[in-house]
């Protein structure tokens, strides 16, 4: 996902609209990552967390699982994922899971949910971990893939984070859920579920779109569907309505507010991400492009910073550059170059072969789409414009929309939605 900067939001009300498309019984589409023998299976013995947060290890237990996907050049990697599953014994069938997606933490290792747990203790989800504590005390176990690309250097991963690749981004989700039901140690049911909020959200319905993939490795496997939580589903069209803002806060005589500045803010940060992926996977964008003079020095020098230290860095840059002079405007930052990059060839190509991809796919199972009225990172135009096209193409989606919830209040204002739909997917008592 893409994060934007976090602000306090109104008080959170509940407001439901539904929309529902058809119910498909076909499997997800097979294009992508095959499941050679050897995907999905554990390396080593899988290790005890450490420094887990109170709300999770009051009612779990957790692991470090190392497993092998494959990558996205094509060589089979390693990859790791956190494993989380309720305290006392299972149920005479095994636990079923949910895989869940975090939201954007940056591109290097070391920018890793695990790594950062174990290292200093952060849980960087924010408040997620209440969210998923609930999930657990529902009798549902979790695993919490780190991603392609993120995740402890001793373990074997190595750079090249798939930020919104589609194949990266669902393999890293299925096989971390088949590797969880191949952990001797742990007994699942094989029911599972893809989740995740932000750029995790996007990760869910990656997952949707491979999910066949993971009951070809393991036929033991059995997807029941997605909950997806405040997804970017249209990088271009979110920066379209991001720079007219921007745009419209940039007039002479007027001074930006703070919430004008995180805007400019999560417009420049996490493009580095993005054009970090594409090079590693093999797109030809040229960063001088993409950035005027100050943020090409941030992606030359800071491509490896996580979220939070790069966020402050930048906002710090825009801040000092608006005082230098009365004539310096956030429209005229030099930092990414407006809307301009998102219609260059090899950037148009990376969003057609990725979200595009996936925003026309038919995906197999319901949808739980959650999303908050006061959200800047996914406008509720582009929400609305993703929802109905992937409602014309046969999905079934039902669309909660949060009344006063930003960005990073919709995994806890959901909460009451996702338990209700879990005890559904799960057929819970």
């Amino acid at each position: 996902m893409i994060d934007a900067v976090p602000r306090r939001s109104a008080p959170v009300f509940l407001l439901l609209a539904f929309f529902s498309g058809v119910l498909l019984a076909s499997p997800a589409r097979s294009d992508g990552p095959g499941s050679p023998p050897g995907y999905g299976d554990l390396v080593g013995v899988p290790s005890p967390l450490r420094m887990v947060p109170t709300q999770l290890s009051a009612v779990a237990d957790g692991n470090l699982l190392i497993y092998r996907m494959p990558g996205i050049r094509g060589s089979e990697i390693n990859a790791t994922a956190m494993l989380f599953t309720p305290k006392g014994p299972p149920p005479a069938g095994g636990w079923p899971v949910l895989v869940w997606g975090h939201g954007t933490v940056g591109w290097a290792p070391k920018c890793a949910p695990s790594v950062r747990l174990q290292e200093n203790g952060t849980w960087v989800d924010g408040h997620t971990d209440t969210l998923l504590a609930a999930v657990l005390r529902m009798g549902v176990a979790v695993i919490a893939p780190d991603y392609e690309g993120l995740g402890p250097v001793s373990a074997g991963v190595r750079p090249g984070h798939g930020y919104y690749d589609l194949s990266s981004e669902g393999s890293s989700m299925v096989f971390a859920v088949v590797a969880a039901q191949r952990d001797p140690g742990t007994r699942l049911s094989g029911q599972w579920v893809a989740a995740g909020w932000s750029e995790g959200g996007f990760a869910a319905l990656a997952a949707a779109y491979y999910s066949g993939v993971a009951e070809k490795a393991d036929p033991a496997l059995d997807y029941r569907g997605t909950v997806t939580f405040a997804p970017v589903p249209d990088i271009p069209a979110m920066n379209k309505v991001l720079w007219r803002d921007i745009a419209d806060a940039s007039r002479p005589g007027s001074t930006p507010t703070e919430h004008e500045i995180d805007q400019l803010v999560f417009a420049n940060a996490e493009t580095i991400y993005f054009t970090e992926t594409e090079r590693h996977a093999g797109y030809g964008v040229d960063p001088v492009q993409v950035y005027g003079p100050n943020m090409l020095k941030f992606y030359q020098q800071n491509s490896q910073t996580c979220l939070d230290d790069l966020n402050a860095m930048v906002r710090k840059d825009i801040v000092d550059y608006l005082r230098a002079s009365p004539s310096h405007r956030l429209g005229t930052y030099p930092g990414v170059r407006g809307d301009a990059p998102n219609s260059l060839p090899e950037n148009s190509r990376f969003f057609t072969d990725n979200q595009g991809r996936l925003e026309s796919s038919t995906l197999p199972g319901p949808i739980l789409w959650l999303f908050g009225t006061d959200d800047i990172t996914s406008p509720a135009s582009v929400t609305y414009d993703v929802v109905n096209k992937m409602l014309t193409n046969g999905n079934d989606i039902n669309l909660a929309v949060l009344a006063g919830a930003g960005h990073y209040d919709v995994p806890t204002a959901a909460l009451p939605l996702v338990e209700a739909r879990l005890k559904t997917l799960f057929s819970l008592g």
